[in-house]
């Protein structure tokens, strides 16, 4: 029984020094213009932080941020926007220069799929032949950037579609998720107030059901 309680002590001393030892080493604003960049490559979108990027290594090893927003190229305003974001990053990776985000968490969001957030091509912009594909990113040798859950929570959704009526879904919960052979999930839940009545909308990407209540 002591030397079960010794080892514990042991391997616990290492996870605490391991977790002090990262904290004090690497930056997490470090990553910023990384992941900035990645984001731009792989969806066209704009990512923005605002304020520093911090640490939070309970329960779960954590990178937090403070306001941010995604934007399309050339859109007025963001497609996305929430007041802080929070990404839960895998340890042993990191330590072989690895950002393995285990989920995006994005709480008292708003989500617009407006006119207004659509993405606007230059018109001197050239554009590429039907038969063309776009060329490979040159990748950061120095780090690999991976993404595998995105997660949203009391946000609020608003759609349009050109100069039609506004519809806004409250209290929307989404979780999208992808394996390692890049299969993906998708549910979704939202509060639609139509005519004084509430409207509770649910869908499962994977199940392939969809649910609508009064």
């Amino acid at each position: 029984m002591r030397r079960f309680l010794t080892t514990l002590m042991i391997l616990l001393v290492v996870l605490v020094a391991g977790f002090s030892a990262l904290v004090l080493l690497v930056n997490p604003n470090d990553f910023r213009a990384y992941m900035v960049q990645q984001v731009a490559a792989r969806s066209g979108y704009q990512l923005q932080l605002d304020g520093p990027l911090r640490w939070h290594v309970w329960p779960q090893l954590s990178i937090l941020s403070g306001r941010m927003t995604l934007t399309a190229q050339g859109a007025s305003e963001p497609l996305v926007r929430a007041d802080n974001m929070r990404l839960d990053v895998a340890l042993w990776p990191l330590l072989s220069h690895q950002l393995h985000v285990k989920q995006v968490m994005l709480k008292g969001g708003v989500i617009q799929l407006t006119p207004q957030t659509e993405a606007v091509r230059s018109d001197d912009a050239p554009i590429a032949p039907k038969d063309n594909t776009l060329p490979d990113v040159a990748e950061d040798r120095g780090w690999s950037f991976d993404i595998r859950s995105l997660r949203v929570a009391d946000s609020v959704l608003v759609f349009q579609h050109e100069n039609d009526e506004q519809v806004t879904v409250r209290d929307i919960h989404l979780n999208m998720e992808q394996d390692a052979e890049h299969r993906g999930t998708f549910d979704f839940s939202g509060r639609v107030n139509r005519d004084q009545r509430d409207l509770s909308l649910s869908f499962n990407r994977n199940g392939g059901c969809f649910r609508l209540s009064a």
